[in-house]
């Protein structure tokens, strides 16, 4: 299983970050590999990615099912691949600061240690396709103001079948990148509006 989870602080207010993120519409283009999604109900979606792994390139479609509604705090959701034996999960996260605990908090960062192989195949992905460094750009000038929400995104995936060990080895470095990605981009488009 390939899991990683990215937070950032935001000088953003929790209840903009929260009408961004509770609507998927919003943020699904945001997305590193992003096609395109079929919204079948509040809580069913069909997602089309496009996922680099090595020198392997498919177009996946997974089923995204909404676990958990806590307005404003957390959604949480699973992912089923379809046609392709893969299954996942992820969560948004939320959490308001006060005044006194954003001027002295650094900026979180709540994701296990990452080994440093995994951290430039990571960079490598971004730059391929040509997402992160905007967003890095951007949430480095925010990091000079206090924050008011401290953003979470964690992103799971466990290939099945006989050719998940390889997948599994080759696709941490995807999931590093798509969550550090996917959480940048959105505080970056929030505190550019």
């Amino acid at each position: 299983m390939a899991e990683h989870t990215h937070s950032l602080t935001s000088t953003v207010g929790a209840d903009i970050v929260w009408s961004f993120v509770s609507d998927m519409d919003r943020w699904a283009p945001l997305l590193l590999g992003y096609q395109k999604h079929d919204k079948r109900s509040d809580r069913e979606s069909i997602w089309t990615i496009k996922g680099d792994v090595g020198s392997l390139t498919r177009i996946v479609d997974f089923r995204v099912l909404i676990t958990e509604w806590i307005e404003p705090e957390r959604v949480s959701f699973t992912l089923e691949g379809i046609g392709e034996p893969m299954r996942g999960g992820g969560s948004f996260r939320l959490e308001a600061l006060d005044p006194e605990q954003a001027a002295t908090q650094a900026p979180a960062a709540e994701e296990p240690a990452v080994g440093l192989l995994v951290r430039l195949w990571a960079a490598l992905v971004r730059r391929v396709l040509g997402r992160g460094s905007d967003a890095r750009r951007a949430h480095s000038a925010a990091r000079a103001e206090p924050a008011a929400v401290r953003l979470t995104f964690r992103l799971s995936l466990t290939p099945e079948g006989t050719m998940a060990p390889m997948i599994n080895a080759m696709i941490k470095p995807v999931m590093v990148a798509t969550a550090e990605d996917l959480a940048q981009r959105i505080v970056a488009h929030l505190e550019d509006r």
